[in-house]
């Protein structure tokens, strides 16, 4: 069972608190599901290997969107070592098992796209 229903994940879908560019960013990638159309696209500012502001844009469908902003309220002001495990059974746990396995390819494209970024940030970072 979801700690969410159906309004919750709409709300979260269309919620703007994380949903913008970042103008002094360390890391952007953008990544997408070519055959729905799901585009989602991480913006990372890092000091110290800590997440200072993290924010994201991007369009498809709602189980992409919802799952995007809550991805990123969870990783703000982490350590990147605390989440860079981070994977599927955290978006099952996070959105709810239900609502992913309705389309597990949108509600699993941010954390593919937060992997990517902290694989740049890296690459960057000599790390």
């Amino acid at each position: 069972m979801s700690k969410y229903s159906i309004e919750d994940i709409i709300e979260l879908a269309n919620d703007g608190t994380y949903r913008k560019e970042l103008d002094n960013f360390d890391v952007v990638v953008e990544g997408g599901n070519p055959g729905c159309g799901d585009i989602v696209k991480i913006y990372l500012k890092v000091d110290d290997n800590q997440i200072v502001k993290a924010s994201f844009i991007g369009s498809g469908c709602t189980i992409s969107q919802a799952s995007a902003n809550l991805l990123i309220y969870h990783i703000n002001s982490k350590k990147i070592n605390e989440i860079e495990n981070l994977g599927i059974d955290f978006i099952k746990q996070e959105l709810g098992e239900q609502f992913y396995l309705l389309r597990p390819n949108c509600a699993s494209l941010a954390i593919s796209v937060l992997k990517a970024a902290i694989k740049k940030y890296y690459r960057i970072k000599n790390v």
